[in-house]
């Protein structure tokens, strides 16, 4: 037999983790899709089911306070279900949400229901999808992969904005989630035949989190990483929500203002994927550059205050590229620090990201309905840099944590530890 070329080797290796990436990234979107849809066709779902600005913080909030409420336990039935049981499990959840919401919602309160249900399928989603990654994706590509996985959001944001112009305008908005709905249903029998049904000899051991209590040292820094998600995800949620009907208000047509919200979700879906191969090379890759991004984040919604078109659009581009571009470095981060008790501790930190996330809409959903837009987007200012500085204190702790140069404290050796072709 001849034996296979170096290259071939070296493919079949690569293989197993690009698959991961991409079905880690697809069920994502199929996750949270349905409410950046509901964000994105706000004006057309206000027309049609007499939504008004604080019904629809409401609507989102439903979203994030389920996902809030099951983060935590999703870690462990995530780790009972397996991935062939759960990944399939979730973006049925999805489906059902999508599905609902196109058929099924003849006045705006329905629309909990659903996306309470496409909050269960978001809890769930994370837990599995990054176990995926860290048993599949070599540690040197992990944080491009997390970062990838993460870009689905503002890619579901993308998808959002550019069905304003392409189907809630001529078609109508239902069709937006028929062909969402569609696409889940078709990515089923494509998961279950591209799951692994096994975990890589070469995979790193993991402990199962069901048998296994976390660390006491590593709480504190999943505490400080999970109230800096909050801060971060409270303002950068309300940036997907209101985006559309404030810029309307700002001037814009409705189909520009949709096609805005699709630019500035290409900046978050380039900045994720980015901010991970620097890290990947040892540039950044710390909750220190996460801090970074928020406070850039925090410029940008500035500009969206002012209410000036030009310095809305820019602002805007800057809040998702940046403000809202740090979320699969947290998930490297956590991953990296908590190996192996990735998937417990994602379901904590997460559990500050969806709570930030219910809060956020909510309030906001008042505010931006009783108050100028410009005393919404500097509020959330405010959060985005207060998350920027809650983000430093989990820096302090994760390098407490990483004190042994070049080992994680859990036991998995460090990229810069790794050498070459491992």
């Amino acid at each position: 037999m001849k034996p296979a070329s170096a290259g071939e080797n070296r493919r079949s290796r690569t293989r197993p983790g690009q698959r991961a990436t991409a079905m880690a990234a697809l069920t994502t979107v199929v996750a949270v899709l349905p409410v950046f849809l509901v964000g994105g066709l706000a004006v057309q779902l206000e027309a049609d089911l007499g939504m008004t600005a604080s019904a629809l913080g409401a609507a989102v909030a439903a979203f994030w306070a389920v996902s809030a409420l099951l983060s935590a336990p999703a870690g462990y039935v995530a780790s009972g279900l397996g991935m062939r049981r759960g990944m399939p499990l979730a973006v049925g959840l999805g489906l059902t949400s999508l599905l609902g919401i196109a058929v099924l919602t003849p006045h705006w309160p329905w629309l909990i229901l659903w996306l309470s249900i496409a909050g269960a399928a978001n809890a769930l989603i994370h837990p599995l999808s990054n176990g995926l990654i860290v048993d599949q994706v070599g540690i040197r590509n992990r944080a491009f992969a997390f970062g990838l996985k993460q870009a689905a959001i503002p890619a579901a944001t993308l998808t959002a904005g550019l069905s304003v112009p392409i189907f809630a305008l001529t078609v109508g908005w239902q069709w937006t989630f028929a062909a969402a709905a569609l696409f889940a249903a078709l990515f089923v029998p494509v998961l279950l035949r591209l799951l692994p049904r096994r975990t890589p000899k070469s995979a790193t051991p993991t402990v199962k989190p069901s048998r296994a209590a976390l660390p006491r040292r590593l709480r504190p820094f999943l505490l400080a990483t999970a109230v800096a998600g909050g801060l971060g995800s409270a303002q950068a949620n309300v940036v997907g929500a209101f985006t559309v009907v404030s810029a309307v208000e700002a001037g814009f047509d409705p189909a520009v203002a949709g096609l805005l919200l699709g630019a500035a979700s290409v900046a978050g879906i380039l900045a994720r994927p980015l901010v991970g191969i620097a890290a990947d090379r040892g540039i950044g890759g710390s909750m220190a550059t996460v801090a970074l991004m928020m406070a850039a984040g925090c410029g940008g919604l500035i500009g969206m205050a002012t209410g000036h078109p030009v310095a809305y659009a820019g602002g805007c581009v800057v809040a998702f590229g940046f403000g809202w571009g740090w979320n699969g470095l947290v998930h490297y981060v956590v991953s990296k620090t908590a190996h192996p008790f990735t998937a417990q501790a994602t379901g904590i930190t997460q559990s500050g990201t969806y709570i930030g996330g219910t809060l956020g809409p909510l309030l906001f959903g008042i505010i931006f309905s009783r108050f100028n837009p410009a005393v919404g987007w500097g509020l959330a200012a405010v959060l985005a840099a207060s998350g920027a500085g809650a983000a430093l204190i989990a820096f302090r702790m994760e390098k407490a944590l990483h004190a042994d140069d070049g080992v994680s404290p859990f036991g998995e050796a460090s990229p810069a530890a790794v050498p070459d072709g491992s």
